[in-house]
């Protein structure tokens, strides 16, 4: 057995919008349930007013095989926002072991499975321009990089068809606003704490038009509204035995040489 493309998946999962942003026609205006627009509004705002937060994610997704088997894989991740330009992450789990930091000037990302980091510098000087820039350049996007984004609602909702409020059920012990979009290649869902903190509790993706329809889970918790931070959180010092490479060998071989974008 031979595992599909799972790469294509996740790049759609970790930015469901992002190409939006690359200049790509707006669609049609989207036929949302007002209820549903109200708080995946609300959610958006309360993330774009924070201006330092972290949370942890455990995320679950679906290879399917050439056969129609679906396995599943899951990762751990951590993550710290500073506003306007500021991001750190570390991910764990079963595709990857990696830490990526950005200052606000360059992006470094750290493979620690293959003791190989790379430094990229960025030409916008916000979390937007990063984002925006990674995803043009190299066709990449970061994990859950929708609730990053200065106005996540415009992310969200840029090729969206439609979207309903399914109704108040439970992630975990928390109550949450259960939403449901659909986008021409896939459709999603997510849980908004029904708290007084809207924060998204739960994002499920399922692509159908991928053979098998796999799906992808993340879990949101842990989640730490006005943190401290200190500034060596975005910064990496190279561990001893780490070599440098170039970006586009960041989760490889730097010995051969990638001649399109990764992930």
């Amino acid at each position: 057995m031979r595992r599909q493309g799972w790469a294509v998946a996740a790049a759609v999962a970790a930015g469901l919008a992002v190409a939006a942003l690359s200049g790509q026609a707006q669609q049609p205006a989207p036929r949302i349930d007002p209820k549903a627009d109200q708080h995946l509004k609300a959610m958006s705002k309360y993330l774009a007013g924070l201006k330092t937060f972290t949370f942890q994610v455990e995320e679950f997704f679906d290879d399917v095989q050439d056969d129609g088997q679906k396995l599943q894989f899951s990762n751990q991740r951590r993550v710290t926002v500073r506003r306007p330009d500021h991001v750190a992450g570390e991910t764990e789990g079963d595709t990857a072991s990696t830490r990526f930091f950005y200052d606000g000037k360059k992006v470094t990302v750290h493979d620690k499975t293959n003791k190989t980091y790379a430094v990229e510098k960025i030409t916008g000087r916000d979390i937007d321009a990063m984002l925006d820039e990674l995803h043009s350049k190299y066709g990449t996007t970061q994990p859950l990089a929708d609730f990053l984004f200065s106005d996540p609602y415009k992310v969200f909702t840029a090729h969206v068809r439609g979207g309903e409020y399914v109704g108040l059920h439970h992630v975990g012990k928390t109550k949450c606003h259960h939403l449901a979009f659909r986008q021409r290649l896939l459709d999603w869902q997510i849980w908004i704490d029904a708290g007084e903190k809207p924060l998204p509790r739960k994002l499920v993706i399922t692509f159908r038009r991928q053979a098998g329809e796999p799906q992808y889970y993340a879990f949101m918790h842990r989640w730490d509204v006005n943190p401290k931070v200190a500034d060596d959180a975005f910064q990496f010092t190279p561990p001893e035995g780490v070599r440098k490479v170039d970006f586009l060998d960041r989760h490889g071989d730097a010995k051969a040489k990638k001649k399109g974008p990764v992930k």
